[in-house]
Parts: C-alpha cells; structure tokens; sequence
C-alpha cells in the first residue's frame, strides 16, 4: 500500500510540475457543458431545480455528491458517516423514487431501486442539477420526485488543459483528482482521475447511563480508484459522435453502530459503464440515440458473521429520440426507450430480468420573446412485457414581467418494482403493483437589480399525492417481504432566496434554502397522520460568500429538524445546526494558477446522527490546493 501512495503521489507532483502557461485570469476554468437533449432541457425549462455553481463544484473537486447536497440543504441526504453510503430523497420521497441520470441515462441500480451518492466524484461532471417534480414522464420509472442530473463531457476549450487537486483531512482522508482536456480540430478528448485513500478516523460521542463518551471510529476505511474518459468527435459541422467510459472499484469498510458489537465486514463496489452516442442536427430537426451497456457488482463480506454476498447486474439501453421545430414557436418531439437489466444474487434463485419498453412525446410552445412556454408531454413504459404503465403531464411558465415569472407543472408519476421486490429468496413478491400517483407544484420567481445588488427569489408549493407505496414489513414466517401498503401524501413549500452585491473586485453574496415538508400516511386506526420515517419537518441552509480580489471566504450553516424512526412518531432524532468554514486564495503567476484552501467542518462541535446509531464527525479540518495549466493551440489541427 505504501508503494501505491507513494508512486500515486509521485505521479500528481509531475503533474503540478508540469502546469506552468500564462493566465490572464484568477478563476478556475469550470466550464458548463452545451444541452442538446430536449428532455434535459425541457425538464430544466418549467421545473425548479438546484443547480450546482461552478463555485460550489470547485470547493468540493475531491469529495463526493453527498458531502456537496448536505452542505446545500435543499434535500434529503441519509448518510451513514464518511466514505460509506448515502441516499436521496427529495420532497419525502424515498431513495428509489428519485433517479440519477448520467448523460441522459437513468444509473440507478435494478436491485435496489437507488444510486449510492456516494460513490459520485464531483470532479468528473462538467453540470450537476438537481430537478424536482413530476418527471416520470421525461425520465420513466422512478423519476416520481426529481431527478439528479448529471453530464460529464470535454470541455470546448483549444488545446491542452491540465487541472490536478490534492486533499488531506484530519481524518486522515487523502484525495487525489486529476483531469486533463485536449481539443484540436474534431477532436476533443477528456480525462478524469480520482485516487482517494481514506481512513475515516473520526470522533464522536456516546450517550452512556450517565454521561457522553468521545469514541474514535475505527472501521471506516475506503480505497477508492475512478476513472472517467469522453471523447467527442466533430463528423460534421451538424453531425457529432461521443464515447463515455466510467470505471470505478471502492472498498470499504463497514462502520459499527454505537452500540453494537465489532465486526469485521467491507464492501466493495465495482462499475464499469460506458455509452456510446450520436447527434444529428438539421435545419428544424435533430436526431439523438444512446447506447449503453453498464457492469455493476456489489460484493458484501463479514466475516465476522460468515456472510459472502456477490450481487450483480448488466444492463443494456438503446433510447433514441427525433425533434422538429415547427413553425409559429411549436416544437414536436418523441422517441424510444429500451432498457434489459440482468441481476444476479446468491439470493435469487436464478437470474433474474427486467424488460423496460417504451415510447414517450413532447409538444411544445413558445411565444414570441419567450413570454409563454408551455409543454404537453406522455410516456407509455411496458415492464417484462406484462405491466403497462402509462403517464402523461404538463409544463408551463409564465413571464409576467422582466423581473416576475410564474412556473407551474402537474402530471402523474409512477415506479416499477425493483428485480430485489419481486424476485429476493425469501421475502420477495412477484405480485407487487407499481407505486402510482399525482404531482403537482407552483412556482413564483423573482428577480431585481438595483445598482450593485440584485436581489432573486423563488418560492415553490408542491403536492404529491402516491398509492400502492411499496414497504418491506415481516410476515408471519418471519421473514420480512415488501407489500402495496402504504398511501401518502407529501406537500410543503420551498424557498430560494439570493441576495448578490458586486463592486469593483469586491463581491459578498447571500444564498438562503428553506423546506417545509409534511409527508404523511393514511391516518391509521387512530385517525391519526403521521410523519414518514427520516423525513424532517423543517430544513434550511444559508450560504455567506465573500470574494476580495483574489480571497474567498465561505460560511455555510444547515439546520435539520425532528426525524421521527417509527410510523407511530413516538422515537425521534433531534435536531442539529451545522456551521462550515472554507477561505481560499487563488495566486496567479506568469506560468500558472495555483487556488489553496482551507475547512474548518462542524464548527460548533454539533453531536448528531443522520442514521441511528452512526456517530457523525464532530469538528474536523481540511486543507488542500487546486492547479491549472492551459496551452492553446495557435494553429489549428485538421484531423
């Protein structure tokens, strides 16, 4: 091991060696990448979203999508600790009722339903948003409250651009990240590494009879290796190919809980995936196919318990899509989506599959100047060419004024069981119905300037309203098996407040999340509602940004409310506020740009738990440094 890190630290000292080239400016090229595929488009157009900002990205290069969405606030993150697994929930929704999207290709795992957000390296994506509403119609099954939007694709910069960040935390966390981008002619080539070997050494504290013991977290340990290449190839001026390849594998090892015993359990979780797609684009029509084959293992080990469990799946999609734009602002789109998942368990009798068909449609119009948009969208999916579940909603937004705007959205949302519901040896349940239901959301957005200060606003109500929700509960054989047992209602309102004051080369900045959110059952025998498990109440986050030429200093404080651990609302965690400090100073020289950085986490020393009984890191310390080397190509490459 130590010969690993020493050659991998080798490695990145040639590589900041080799960064030097003139910069004419003190930011980190993070540029966005160009949105072609209608759906992400018109999923982003009428929708309320959370988008990443480049100055966000940049502060969390060597960390994961979890660490970055709990930092934010504005949604569900259950985490079991650093370096281990971590799921979203959006709206009080569940893990499996939200979809990750990779390159316009849901990745969410066939077996259980979710993507672990922890094993997304944020380094590797060029845009990351976070959608909420009724998009089962966009994105099939398991879009029913968001979607978490990811693309990575080179960027559309001339020449060689090196970027490299290394991290070491009082935790004893050591990240590498290192990405290279080359652009000449048709070609454009982007690679991405990340090498993170991490102990997870961190305190916290457990409640005893009488007082609180500090304890250090022992089995936390993760060795991380990912890599993530695309290549894209200009054919034609309006003809475009592109090559996605994702390799992945962590080890990990499994944290105790606080009050049980040791064991000796890891888990390591291996992915490969890769896509292969191709646009066309004409005067009023352009065409779109994917295709993509994905290779995903996770393999649990205790030996402790004398457990060995190697589950896994591959998955084949081919989705293809046709856009005409009409006259008179008008906009027709369609096309297919098909998808096998192949699973394999020590817990499934045999192999098992799942058959995703389907065709979906969109029409849209826009008024002149933009000041109407409105999209009528459906999807038909059939599932192991048996279930038939249809879908259909629409979008739209109104631009009342120059600095008023109204969104609106409502449709119906769906999600097929996962192949561990149906086919899991003992417990599974073939004859589980998909969860079914209503989405509806309004929106109010704002927005002024008044000399050096502008001022945006977004307030969203939303209602969800599901049936036939799926729960794993024990039978009379005690064996636990998922049912359609549950109805639930889920509403609430959302707010989004940014206050932004700039001069000269000062610049301070305000951002404030605010969530209410009532998720609630049927009212049981007691006629009484009650709170879904994990789900808080009340959330909120604010941001405090200040930039002074070349300084940066970032406050962050999140507050999480009650979250009850039984249907009954009778046990609960507490709430905790959590207060995160970064400054960073970027020094720009003749032969390159170098951004140094430092964190002070949990600030207040907050003793809390995201999960029960998974001690969460008291105060805690980062600190690391980012640099950038770019050499444009004065001549131009014919390839």
């Amino acid at each position: 091991m130590f010969r690993v890190k020493y050659s991998l630290g080798v490695f990145f000292l040639l590589i900041c060696s080799f960064c030097f080239s003139q910069q004419k400016s003190d930011t980190l090229l993070l540029n966005e990448v160009n949105v072609t595929d209608y759906r992400i488009k018109k999923s982003t157009e009428n929708f309320v979203q959370l988008k990443i900002d480049s100055a966000s990205q940049s502060a969390f290069l060597t960390s994961n999508l979890s660490q970055l969405l709990i930092q934010q606030n504005g949604t569900l993150v259950k985490a079991y600790g650093p370096g281990n697994i971590a799921s979203l929930g959006i709206r009080g929704s569940t893990a499996q009722q939200t979809a990750v999207i990779w390159n316009g290709m849901n990745i969410n795992n066939p077996m259980l339903g979710q993507a672990d957000i922890s094993l997304l390296p944020i380094g590797f994506f060029n845009n990351m948003s976070l959608q909420k509403g009724a998009l089962s119609g966009y994105w099939g099954s398991g879009a029913m409250a968001g979607v978490l939007n990811l693309q990575s694709s080179p960027q559309q910069t001339n020449g060689l651009m090196v970027q490299a960040s290394t991290s070491y935390s009082s935790l004893q966390n050591s990240v590498q990240w290192a990405s290279v981008n080359f652009s000449a002619g048709k070609l454009i080539s982007s690679t991405k590494l990340l090498v993170d070997f991490s102990q997870n050494k961190y305190q916290y504290y457990k409640n005893t009879d009488t007082s609180l013991v500090k304890q250090t977290q022992q089995h936390s340990q993760t060795n991380q290796l990912a890599l993530l290449q695309d290549f894209i190839y200009n054919l034609k001026p309006n003809q475009q190919l592109g090559l996605h390849i994702w390799v992945q594998n962590v080890d990990r090892q499994i944290p105790y809980t606080i009050s049980a015993l040791p064991q000796d359990a890891n888990q390591t979780d291996k992915t490969f995936r890769t896509m292969l797609d191709w646009k066309v684009s004409q005067k009023k029509i352009t065409f779109n196919t994917k295709l993509a084959f994905f290779n995903e293992a996770i393999i649990y080990n205790n030996i402790t318990d004398a457990i060995y469990s190697n589950n896994n799946f591959k998955t084949f999609a081919l989705d293809a899509d046709l856009q005409y734009k009409a006259n008179k602002g008008f906009t027709i789109s369609g096309g297919t989506g098909n998808m096998l998942s192949l699973g394999n368990s020590p817990n499934f009798i045999t192999q098992k599959q799942l058959l995703r068909d389907a065709l979906f449609e969109n029409i849209s119009w826009n008024s002149k100047r933009n000041l109407f948009i409105a999209n009528v969208y459906a999807r038909q999916e059939l599932f192991n060419s048996t279930t038939f579940v249809p879908t259909a909603g629409a979008t739209t937004t109104l631009n009342i004024f120059s600095w008023l705007a109204w969104k609106a959205n409502a449709g119906t949302v769906y999600r097929y069981p996962t192949l561990n519901d149906l086919y899991w040896n003992p417990g599974g349940n073939p004859n589980l119905k998909p969860e079914q239901g209503y989405s509806e959301e309004t929106s109010l957005l704002t927005k002024h300037q008044i000399k050096n200060i502008s001022l945006n606003f977004t307030g969203t109500i939303f209602s969800r309203d599901i049936h036939n929700w799926i729960m794993w509960l024990p039978g009379q054989d005690g064996n636990w098996s998922p049912v359609n047992i549950l109805h639930v209602w889920s509403r609430g309102l959302e707010t989004n407040t940014e206050v932004v004051y700039r001069k000269n080369r000062f610049k301070t900045s305000l951002n404030v999340l605010t969530n209410y959110i009532l998720s609630t059952s049927l009212p049981s025998t007691n006629n009484q509602y009650t709170q879904m498990v994990y789900v808080p109440m009340y959330s909120g986050s604010a941001i405090v940004s200040v930039e002074y030429k070349n300084w940066i200093l970032r406050t962050v404080c999140t507050y999480t409310g009650y979250r009850y651990l039984s249907t009954d609302n009778y046990n609960y965690l507490t709430p905790y506020t959590l207060l995160d400090l970064r400054v960073a100073r970027t020094f720009v020289c003749k032969t390159f740009l170098l951004n140094i950085f430092a964190e002070v986490n949990n600030v207040l020393n907050e003793n809390y738990q995201s999960i029960t009984q998974y001690g969460m890191p008291l105060r805690n310390y980062k600190a690391g440094l980012i640099i950038q080397y770019h050499k444009p190509i004065k001549n131009k490459i014919t390839i």
